[in-house]
């Protein structure tokens, strides 16, 4: 019931869409006006197309459903923390690569499910280290810890969930 229903609002808010880039798009003169009452004869139509479905039926509102926007919720915050996850990854990736250090990959690691994002862990792989000639540090313990103040001050996370791999 509740797809039919945000099908039906789709459906009006396309033609409608339709309707305002047809109408920019047409010179104005007799046929823009004929064009403007077609498409609103059409939106009236859409508009009033599952009215006999739901007079016809015993209509009640216990009948629709929450679950599918529940649903929606939990995709949208999911994706919403994948893409804060990515940003966190290419901010520090972006800073560590302008303090001097290429090839050093960062992966974070949160709770993509939940309503409150929270960084469990972010691992640093050092393995493939360039040091480039406007870095700070030569000395791999001094470069771990301007790579931690980096993290640190991208993802606002304790130093103990920062990690290193050698």
């Amino acid at each position: 019931m509740f797809g039919s229903v945000s099908a039906w609002i789709l459906s009006i808010a396309g033609i409608i869409s339709l309707s305002v880039i047809v109408e920019l798009m047409l010179p104005e003169g007799q046929l823009n006006k004929y064009i403007r009452s077609i498409f609103s004869f059409i939106v009236v139509l859409v508009i009033i197309a599952p009215l006999p479905g739901l007079i016809g039926k015993n209509f009640s509102f216990s009948d629709i459903s929450i679950s599918d926007n529940y649903t929606l919720q939990e995709d949208y915050i999911y994706q919403m923390n994948v893409y804060k996850t990515k940003a966190i990854q290419e901010g520090i990736s972006l800073d560590i690569k302008k303090s001097g250090y290429n090839n050093v990959e960062v992966s974070v690691s949160a709770e993509n499910f939940s309503t409150n994002f929270k960084i469990n862990a972010i691992y640093v792989e050092l393995r493939n280290l360039v040091i480039t000639e406007n870095a700070k540090h030569k000395d791999i313990l001094d470069i771990e810890h301007e790579i931690l103040e980096i993290v640190i001050a991208h993802a606002k996370v304790e130093a103990s969930e920062v990690h290193f791999e050698r």
